[in-house]
């Protein structure tokens, strides 16, 4: 297993360039041929923060304050986060099946092909990362002087989703309905992970289901570290829980690639 990582990391260190190239190739052709064209990037997240600010700010009167920032602010922060890793994460899993003409036709690094999806959101999602800037502009929100950490974050986020991708598309070509069933899935983490809302301090089991959830890791991370202040105590037990399952994701999904990579043409 740690064979396979090593081989995994050195092979993806190898194509560094050609994975780059090839994320910007995708993202050019996500929305080939349409009038806005790179702008849906900026466009879909902002879409999706207005729908669920006006369901949940405006027709449930949600309150407009979260522990002193306007909801608005709160919430364009956890929809932007939530974003990256559920688009990111659903296309990892189709991307070995996305790209099987190519893999059919000639020889090629099997890593980079999940990790070139990652890669491609990854930018996504540093351009999107521009709305939560204008809206803290526009709101007259204070950053905090924690944002220095939140690359950590998107690095924390990208190695998640990086070892979620690797075991995701070898299975997907083996099981075609992994792919439904994970979208089922991630609709589910959607409404129990803190993307609109903040759970009741006073709930042992809400507080629970948040430490081992490694999305309310990443999410609080961004918040925390965005709008107030990274504490250390408060992030070290979940912070040690993510990432013991993030390094056991990243070494199976290599251990995985290794052993079926040969076995994917013929399944293709």
């Amino acid at each position: 297993m740690f064979r396979s990582f090593a081989n995994v990391c050195a092979e993806l260190w190898d194509n560094k360039v050609r994975l780059f190239r090839l994320a910007w190739y995708e993202l050019k052709n996500q929305h080939g041929g349409t009038f806005f064209g790179f702008l849906w990037n900026f466009l879909n997240p902002a879409f999706q923060v207005l729908v669920y600010w006006f369901v949940f700010a405006i027709g449930l009167r949600r309150g407009n304050d979260m522990n002193g920032v306007p909801y608005i602010v709160w919430l364009v922060i956890g929809i932007i986060c939530w974003y990256y890793m559920n688009q990111a994460m659903l296309g990892a899993d189709l991307s070995v099946i996305n790209f099987a003409d190519v893999l059919k036709r000639m020889k090629f690094p099997m890593s980079v092909v999940p990790a070139k999806t990652v890669a491609a959101n990854l930018i996504t999602h540093l351009c999107s990362m521009v709305i939560v800037f204008i809206v803290l502009l526009v709101t007259g929100t204070p950053v905090s002087l924690s944002v220095w950490l939140l690359p950590y974050y998107i690095f924390a986020s990208t190695a998640f989703i990086l070892g979620y991708g690797l075991i995701a598309a070898t299975i997907n070509v083996l099981f075609r309905d992994f792919h439904n069933f994970m979208n089922t899935i991630l609709r589910f983490l959607f409404f129990i992970s803190p993307v609109m809302w903040e759970p009741a301090k006073d709930s042992r089991l809400l507080q629970l289901l948040m430490t081992v959830n490694p999305f309310a890791y990443i999410l609080n991370g961004y918040r925390n570290t965005i709008l107030y202040g990274w504490q250390f105590r408060e992030n070290l037990v979940p912070g040690l829980i993510f990432w013991a399952i993030t390094l056991t994701m990243l070494f199976v999904g290599c251990s995985l690639l290794q052993k079926f990579r040969y076995r994917f043409i013929d399944t293709l």
